[in-house]
């Protein structure tokens, strides 16, 4: 017998969350945010928690123009959000040659 996924409520909110968090980073204010968040969430989305999506939720909430900032280092994160999250979006913006 074949293991497949268990279809839960609790797996289909996550499921659900998880397609909006990915709409969410590809469709922000300013394209050079939407390049960040997009590859942000290329390189980290199998790899993120229940926590972690609730926590980018929270993020993305924030200011465009702010979330840009910190995204770049011009500005730090507030300290309501995990190290180990915000350290994993401020690499993701850079370019691999």
């Amino acid at each position: 017998m074949a293991t497949d996924k268990v279809h839960s409520p609790e797996n289909e909110a996550i499921d659900r969350m998880r397609r909006r968090l990915r709409y969410l980073c590809r469709r922000r204010a300013t394209q050079e945010l939407e390049l960040i968040l997009s590859r942000f969430w290329e390189d980290h989305a199998n790899e993120l928690n229940e926590q972690d999506l609730v926590e980018l939720e929270a993020l993305l909430s924030l200011d465009d123009m702010d979330l840009l900032a910190m995204c770049l280092g011009q500005k730090p994160f507030p300290s309501s959000f995990r190290a180990e999250l915000t350290r994993r979006l401020l690499p993701a913006h850079l370019i691999k040659p």
